[in-house]
């Protein structure tokens, strides 16, 4: 029994640091400009089958289907939120530079922003692997999740930003647990959120 326990923890740690490695490989052989994206799809899509209980999914063989199923749309998703948060940044030199004489409002409105913008980011990934649809079904189930869950959004940052700190403490981490990790934690979570949604509409439907 004991055997059987540890060996379990040895597959489970096996496959995430697998996944992990698969996903920094892909990205980098992408340049990053072009993997990242299409690789991080691919990450959160299997661990989504995971946290739905295929656990005997073929990481490598799935990893590089969806990697090339979703490389131009996950690539086109990713540009256009780099090519905003490159103006945000600008922006935010801007206000650095004039802050002095900017309006609080204003220095309020960009923070505003900003964190509407990392919000809809850290809530476009999972939703992007669970919902099926064009660019803009997805956009809009992504706001729709994120401002009807804005709780569980601000979770998400909060674990983004734990695991990435922990990650540079302990940076053996970053290679081999970091993106598989984070992914499953944010999928989990929001898999559940949607199970709880789920249940209260047939309670509504029944009452």
């Amino acid at each position: 029994m004991v055997m059987e326990k540890v060996d379990h923890v040895c597959r489970l740690i096996s496959r995430f640091a697998f996944l992990n490695l698969l996903w920094l490989a892909f990205s980098v052989i992408g340049l990053l400009v072009v993997g990242f994206f299409p690789a991080t799809v691919a990450l959160f899509a299997i661990v989504r089958k995971w946290v739905r209980g295929e656990q005997d999914t073929a990481i490598f063989q799935t990893f590089w289907s969806i990697y090339k199923q979703v490389f131009l749309k996950a690539n086109s998703f990713g540009w256009v939120l780099g090519v905003i948060g490159g103006i945000l940044y600008i922006n935010y030199h801007i206000i650095a530079i004039a802050s002095t004489d900017l309006p609080v409002i204003v220095i309020l409105s960009y923070l505003f922003l900003v964190l509407l913008y990392f919000l809809f980011i850290v809530t476009l990934l999972p939703v992007s692997v669970h919902f099926a649809g064009g660019t803009k079904e997805i956009v809009l189930k992504t706001i729709q999740f994120m401002l009807g869950r804005v709780h569980l959004a601000l979770v998400f940052v909060l674990l983004i930003w734990s695991v990435l700190y922990l990650s540079l403490a302990f940076p053996s981490m970053l290679l081999f647990f970091t993106g598989s990790v984070l992914s499953y934690m944010i999928t989990w979570f929001f898999q559940r959120s949607l199970a709880k949604l789920e249940m209260k509409l047939i309670k509504e439907q029944y009452s």
